[in-house]
């Protein structure tokens, strides 16, 4: 298996300002390669205790939780909603352990060789 950066966005270590859960600005799942059979979740720094959540941006407040408990180095499947939103877009939610600092999420897809 190879893996293929799909993603890279920045994070606050906190929801921002006015929101209950948002973290980040959106990002996309669109660039997964056809075949891709997981995602692996990486932050920078690589802080052991760093944990967040991603959410679909439906609509103003029916978000939908896709992924949960996420920290560096997590395999996930592919989100189902990542053809259907890829427009609307993806975010980081809910982060913790972060140390009080703004963190890096990169994503990756798992493609067979």
């Amino acid at each position: 298996m190879r893996e293929v950066l799909v993603a890279e966005v920045r994070s606050d270590d906190r929801p921002r300002s006015g929101q209950k859960d948002r973290s980040s600005p959106n990002f996309s799942l669109a660039a997964i390669p056809e075949g891709a059979e997981a995602l692996v979740w990486r932050t920078e720094p690589h802080i052991a205790a760093i944990r967040f959540s991603v959410m679909a941006d439906v609509r103003a407040n029916y978000d939908q939780r896709v992924l949960s408990n996420i920290v560096s180095g997590s395999k996930t499947p592919v989100p189902r909603e990542q053809k259907s939103l890829s427009r609307r877009g993806f975010y980081i939610a809910g982060p913790s352990g972060s140390g009080g600092g703004s963190f890096v999420v990169q994503v990756f897809a798992l493609v067979p060789d």
